[in-house]
């Protein structure tokens, strides 16, 4: 069969920027991971998930962080940033993810963090729920310092989000991801949409992915409702891969990879690959089990160093419980980490090592 010549090949899809495949990226991190199976793999995480605020402007009606809000009083400050950031630059972590708890951006040093992040050599994402990004004075100029901004817009029109979000902000959301997409030079723009059966009508969502490639969105990422079975979609998997070009992806990839509990029985490794650091400094193996008694807080940012909880005894009692898949069994819910961990044990399983 003759081969196509280069302009008859199809275009290379946009990446997803959320997939499996960006591990590859780290591979000192997945060395590391192998041989540290039974205890603390000693690097630090390739990127820190951080909550600046429990404060929220909307109420959406699957919001997992709700019960823990009023537990969590802010507590960071920037001497207390300063110490930490300089500290996840010097022990090797690549980036930091400002995130909810609550909406970061309604934290009053927001613009002075993720200058001072940057200022340290890290890099900085965000995800919003987009309805504040240019409150207090801040214009689209700002997120330039931003390698990628994630909007979660979780509706496909303005009634459907006030029922879910409890605010009229569908079109606020919107404008703001076009006012960015303006920019020059901008961040890698995506779009968070968590399915139910409340959001998931196909040919809306079609609508929906169309609109927002055409404002300018570099991503559409669909993942499922997780802790409110009540919400889960019935409807098969979307498939949105008509409106993909070489610049706009539609990754849907969790909506299968994100939806079993109990990390298959598997080992957690890959809770490594990250660390989750709330409002009131407190840091977590994992932010799915935060609840559990037994992998509770490790340590604090504020009441010492990163550097302390990472070698902390803490970390090591927790990171021997995670290696234990009954424990991840009966205790995992649904998890991004799921994947990493599939991957990671067919890797231990290959015999043939020496070979592609």
């Amino acid at each position: 069969m003759p081969v196509p010549a280069p302009s008859q090949r199809p275009p290379l899809r946009a990446p997803d920027e959320i997939g499996l495949e960006k591990i590859l990226l780290f591979p000192e991190k997945l060395t590391s991971l192998n041989k540290n199976r039974l205890g603390c793999d000693p690097l630090y995480p390739v990127s820190v998930e951080l909550s600046l605020t429990s404060r929220c402007n909307l109420k959406c009606v699957w919001c997992s962080d709700l019960k823990s809000r009023a537990l969590c009083p802010d507590r960071l400050t920037m001497p207390v940033l300063e110490k930490l950031f300089s500290d996840l630059a010097a022990g090797g972590t690549r980036g930091v993810t400002i995130e909810g708890g609550g909406e970061p951006t309604l934290w009053p040093g927001f613009r002075e963090a993720a200058e001072l992040a940057v200022s340290k050599g890290l890099s900085v994402g965000l995800i919003t729920n987009g309805t504040a990004l240019f409150a207090g004075g801040l214009g689209p100029e700002f997120y330039s310092l931003f390698q990628w901004v994630r909007l979660s817009l979780d509706a496909t029109g303005e009634d459907q989000y006030r029922s879910l979000k409890g605010a009229r902000c569908f079109e606020t959301v919107l404008e703001s991801l076009g006012r960015l997409a303006g920019l020059s030079p901008r961040p890698t723009l995506g779009v968070g949409y968590v399915l139910t059966r409340r959001n998931d009508d196909p040919a809306a969502l079609r609508e929906l992915a169309v609109r927002l490639r055409d404002l300018g969105a570099d991503y559409l990422h669909l993942r499922p409702v997780v802790d409110h079975p009540e919400l889960e979609s019935r409807l098969p998997p979307v498939d949105l891969g008509s409106v993909e070009t070489g610049s706009f992806s539609v990754n849907a990839a969790a909506l299968q990879d994100n939806v079993g509990s109990g990390n298959d029985g598997l080992p957690c490794l890959a809770h490594s690959l990250s660390a989750v650091i709330t409002a009131d400094g407190s840091v977590f193996l994992c932010g799915r089990l935060n609840d559990d008694p037994a992998t509770g807080s490790m340590g604090s940012v504020v009441d010492g160093s990163f550097q302390d909880v990472w070698r902390g005894g803490a970390r090591l009692v927790q990171t021997r419980l995670a290696a234990r898949g009954e424990y991840c069994r009966g205790h995992c819910p649904q998890c991004r980490m799921t994947k990493y961990n599939r991957l990671l044990a067919s890797l231990e399983r290959v015999r043939t090592r020496d070979f592609i």
